[in-house]
């Protein structure tokens, strides 16, 4: 598999993995997923609800150590452009929507860094806020409401449309990529299985070499601490 084969697949289970963990939001929310911008680009999930409109941008840096101050924002010591691209992400959203709506709509773009080994935020950034996925839920519905039902009702009736984002769909590119991520997901299993029988083979050959050539090798060492005695004496 290439390796932005494998970014992509660990990419798209991270977005699983989030979108499971928002479907627990109560009825006063409202949650699209993969919502397509331009061409080639998408926001993982557009959440909706009475705390407002957040773009979450799921990183899935699983076993890893994030260190975020401020637009530093690193994993296992590599600087990425995390901070940089969802602010980006924010802006293109609010300005989409709020030409849709008539109305500016201030939007919070949001990390949702997927289990990570530790995340250490020194100094959190100005236009972004960085969340563990695990605790995104509890944080969405801790934030102060700035949103009444009417305003949800009228952003949500605009968020489902196309147009809104100003999607132009290309023919010439499969949007449906779950062929690719079957396929992926199945030569991981497959490469998971041959590496355990590897691990299987190399364990009974060991076993077997114990078992049927130690033997004749603890004779022959009997016999030359035999001879060596007996040349001592």
């Amino acid at each position: 598999m290439s390796t932005d084969g494998y970014a992509w697949f660990r990419g798209a289970l991270g977005e699983i993995a989030v979108g499971r963990l928002l479907s627990r939001l109560d009825s006063k929310w409202v949650v699209l997923h993969a919502v397509p911008v331009g061409r080639g680009a998408d926001i993982d999930h557009v959440v909706v609800g009475p705390s407002g409109v957040f773009t979450v941008n799921t990183k899935n840096h699983s076993g890893k150590r994030v260190w975020v101050a401020g637009h530093t924002f690193l994993v296992s010591g590599s600087r990425t452009d995390h901070i940089r691209n969802s602010e980006f992400e924010g802006r293109r959203a609010a300005k989409l929507l709020g030409k849709a709506l008539g109305w500016p709509v201030p939007i919070r773009p949001v990390i949702a860094v997927y289990d990570p080994q530790r995340l250490h935020i020194e100094k959190p950034p100005a236009g972004v806020d960085v969340v563990d996925a695990r605790r995104l839920v509890r944080w969405l519905k801790k934030r102060p409401a700035v949103l009444g039902p009417e305003a949800v009702e009228h952003i949500v009736s605009v968020i489902g449309e196309l147009a809104t984002w100003r999607y132009q769909p290309d023919e010439s590119v499969d949007v449906d990529r779950r062929a690719q991520f079957d396929a992926i997901q199945a030569e991981i299993g497959t490469a998971r299985r041959v590496r355990m029988a590897w691990a299987f083979g190399m364990v009974a050959v060991m076993t077997i070499t114990i078992v049927l050539v130690w033997p004749a090798l603890l004779q022959l060492l009997t016999i030359a601490v035999a001879k060596l005695l007996d040349g001592s004496a």
